[in-house]
Formats: C-alpha cells, sequence, structure tokens
C-alpha cells in the first residue's frame, strides 16, 4: 500500500480541522436555538462547551496555516513569486 505524501498529509489535517471547526458551528447554533426557543440552561451550557472546543479547532487551524508558511518561507524556489 502506497503511503500518503507529506503534502497529501497537510491538507487532510487541514480538511478535518475546517470539517471540525464547521461541525462544532454547527452544534453551537443549534444549542443556541433551542436555548433561545425553549429558555433550557442545559443548551446554554452544551452551547459553551462547544465553544470551547471550536476554540482549540481555531488554534490547530491557526498551526497549520503557521506551518505552511513557515514551510513556504523556508524554501522560497519552490513557489515561484506571481508578483516578479
Amino acid at each position: 500500500m502506497t503511503e500518503a505524501t507529506p503534502r497529501r498529509t497537510e491538507a487532510l489535517k487541514l480538511r478535518q480541522t475546517i470539517s471540525q471547526l464547521l461541525d462544532q458551528i454547527f452544534t453551537i447554533e443549534q444549542s443556541m436555538e433551542i436555548f433561545h426557543r425553549k429558555d433550557d440552561p442545559g443548551e446554554l451550557e452544551r452551547a459553551v462547551e462547544n465553544f470551547n472546543e471550536m476554540l482549540g479547532s481555531v488554534d490547530r487551524l491557526g498551526e497549520l496555516i503557521a506551518d505552511a508558511g513557515a514551510k513556504r518561507h523556508a524554501t522560497p524556489d519552490a513557489v515561484p513569486d506571481r508578483a516578479a
């Protein structure tokens, strides 16, 4: 079986992180909707928990973007500058 290249692995991690982030945003939205409709404090708690998880996903996404930027700057000849 062939192994995934580092570039594909990084793209997969990026897609997974963005997908998690979108799922968490959707869950927060649902919890807040139920909270406002039923005035259920449990839903507000769930929204807060999902919000905290979402912040972790945002941090992971930031790390992935920073790593990609660092790799790009480490090898400037690998990606030609289109402005030149």
